[in-house]
């Protein structure tokens, strides 16, 4: 049976630079894909959460597809986690939406999906595997 993993536009705003999915059991938001951070819901409960406004229901494959590294930014010459939770993001751009609304469950409602990109200058970034402070 195909799982997916529910992208929230309804939770990703402009100033995001990673968007927003649904934790697991219906239980928050998440950013990071870490393994249990982000919910898998199966094919019917995914279609009844994929209105096209608020979310969309996407095949975990097409997902992890678009992931990006576990960020970090800069701060007092220190390099930190941008997440308290480990794991990868995806990052909010306009490629990225395009992929999962292209590859997202058919939708009842004909109103196409509007989600809002990062506009602003990315202050996260990814170290290589053996920099990774612990």
């Amino acid at each position: 049976m195909a799982a997916f993993i529910i992208a929230s536009l309804k939770h990703t705003h402009k100033h995001h630079e990673h968007i927003t999915f649904w934790g697991p059991d219906h239980r928050g938001y998440v950013l990071t894909l870490g393994s249990g951070h982000v919910g898998e819901y199966d094919e019917f409960e995914a279609l009844t959460l994929n209105d096209g406004e608020s979310y969309i229901a996407v095949p975990v494959d097409a997902v992890t597809a678009l992931l990006s590294p576990r960020p970090f930014y800069a701060s007092n010459g220190k390099v930190r986690k941008f997440y308290d939770y480990d794991g990868p993001v995806v990052d909010n751009t306009r490629a990225n939406w395009n992929a999962l609304i292209a590859a997202s469950m058919p939708r009842i409602s004909t109103v196409k999906p509007k989600p809002e990109v990062f506009k602003g200058k990315r202050s996260s970034f990814a170290l290589p595997t053996e920099e990774v402070p612990a």
